[in-house]
């Protein structure tokens, strides 16, 4: 079986090229990340597993002098071309190239739940971070309580088959709970850790192919999706086109979403 890490690795690598429509998902939870740690101009401020540049760049809107890290080499690469202000690295959230006591802010959206092991990435983020400063973070909300992963569950249990062989070790689909222990393990203060749960509407064209975008924009869904038989994939599709016809308005799908923001200080 292939390493987490590896797994992973090739998913973004190949996610980077048709991550925008996803982004559009990621970046309504930008403002309240960045207001979690209260970025604002001249905020030493780094962005861990910063895909594609989405909250790099409007931490860099907000005057903070930003800095990213991911792993793949793509994102990498487009988060370059979108944030040229920021300094952009290729490198490991469970081994940081920076010095103890950095940056007045560390931010991860929907990042920290694909490292190996998201305790010493939250280590590494509290290493880093200059005594009492802000860390936050955004994780989903498991399939129960989200109503857009939720849809797409339902489709792959009632058409197909809802086991295909991956990695596991990490927290996708983690509970606030399991963070909060990791981050207290890793020596965030338990009584500076708070939780907010955060409902978005995640607008899309009407007609969009909701698998299409997880099977382009995700690592773990789209490897679930693409596992199922050619019978099986199309009538997830069907059944999915049918499951998100209640969300259809005018000239668009408005999927109710909801994810997690966690933030602690050092």
């Amino acid at each position: 079986m292939t390493s987490l890490r590896d797994f992973e690795y090739a998913g973004w690598q190949t996610a980077a090229e048709h991550y925008e429509p996803f982004a559009a998902l990621t970046r309504l939870f930008v403002e309240p990340l960045l207001d979690a740690v209260e970025a604002r101009s001249g905020t030493q401020l780094l962005d861990i597993a910063c895909g594609t540049g989405v909250v790099s760049q409007r931490a860099i809107a907000r005057g903070a002098a930003t800095h990213g890290i991911d792993f793949a080499p793509n994102m990498v690469a487009t988060a370059r071309h979108r944030c040229p202000e920021a300094e952009i690295l290729q490198a490991d959230a469970e081994a940081l190239p920076f010095a103890d006591a950095r940056f007045d802010a560390v931010v991860s959206n929907f990042g920290i739940h694909h490292v190996e092991h998201p305790d010493r990435a939250l280590s590494e983020a509290r290493r880093v971070l200059k005594p009492g400063a802000p860390f936050a973070l955004t994780l989903w909300a498991s399939a129960k309580d989200n109503p857009t992963w939720r849809l797409i569950a339902g489709a792959v249990a009632a058409e197909g088959q809802s086991s295909v062989p991956m990695p596991a070790g990490n927290i996708a689909n983690t509970s606030p709970e399991q963070f909060i222990r990791l981050a207290t393990a890793a020596g965030f203060s338990p009584d500076r850790i708070e939780q907010r749960t955060l409902d978005v509407l995640w607008r899309l064209p009407a007609g969009t192919d909701l698998v299409d975008v997880f099977m382009g924009s995700t690592v773990r869904m789209a490897t679930l999706l693409r596992g199922q038989s050619p019978d099986a994939q199309r009538a997830i599709r069907a059944h999915v086109a049918r499951a998100i016809e209640p969300y259809a308005r005018g000239g668009e799908i408005a999927l109710p979403t909801r994810g997690y923001l966690l933030s602690a200080r050092a």
